[in-house]
């Protein structure tokens, strides 16, 4: 028992020593690498503390060595871009001017739904509101807002919401805008598309819509 205790008091230091090193925030902020080295030294902690007949040497050898990896990748990032594109990726533009970048999308496996969920988290309901978002390399989504854009946003009007994803109508959004199949059936059938080309879809509650056609990414 008193070498379990010893251990794991032993290991609590010297991982606060670490990580201390390493410079490490949250985990919100935690590049690939970070975490990597992160899930390392946790599953290296866990093992000697779990395992007492274990020489303790070689768990502390192991962080050691993280940490220097760490620290050494992170000196030679800031001194090439190259490098730091390999280990870190680089930050890359989801929504221009209202417009998703669909072939972003395809690379970072982003579905419309994880598109829209960045947006609301933003306080965002409408496309054209988007003037430029941004994937950050730790998978944050940053976006700025355009002021200016024409929207229907008033106290009584519902905001935009899907109507058609990747495709397939969303029935319950129809209902809660008060709309008909047919309604957005002649709105496609006006603009010369047909659903299965729609990669997303939104209407707001004056009817408002906008319609983003799937490209060939």
């Amino acid at each position: 028992m008193f070498s379990v205790v010893l251990r794991t008091i032993i290991m609590y230091v010297i991982i606060i020593f670490v990580m201390r090193i390493m410079g490490k925030k949250n985990l919100g902020e935690f590049q690939p690498s970070d975490l990597v080295s992160t899930i390392m030294i946790s599953n290296l902690t866990s093992v000697v503390i779990e395992e007492p007949h274990l020489p303790l040497a070689y768990s502390i050898s192991a962080i050691i060595i993280i940490m220097s990896l760490e620290v050494f990748s992170a000196v030679i990032s800031r001194k090439s871009k190259n490098f730091s594109k390999i280990t870190q990726g680089q930050s890359m533009i989801l929504i221009q001017n209202g417009v998703i970048n669909q072939h972003t999308m395809k690379n970072l496996r982003f579905s419309v739904d994880d598109v829209l969920e960045a947006l609301r988290s933003k306080d965002i309901f409408y496309l054209e509101e988007a003037c430029l978002a941004i994937v950050e390399t730790n998978g944050a989504v940053n976006i700025y807002k355009d002021p200016n854009a024409n929207t229907n946003i008033e106290k009584n009007t519902i905001p935009a919401l899907p109507v058609i994803i990747d495709g397939k109508i969303i029935y319950r959004n129809i209902n809660t805008l008060n709309v008909t199949n047919e309604m957005i059936y002649a709105i496609l059938k006006k603009k010369n598309i047909v659903t299965d080309n729609i990669l997303l879809m939104t209407m707001d509650g004056a009817q408002k819509y906008n319609i983003t056609v799937k490209e060939v990414v």
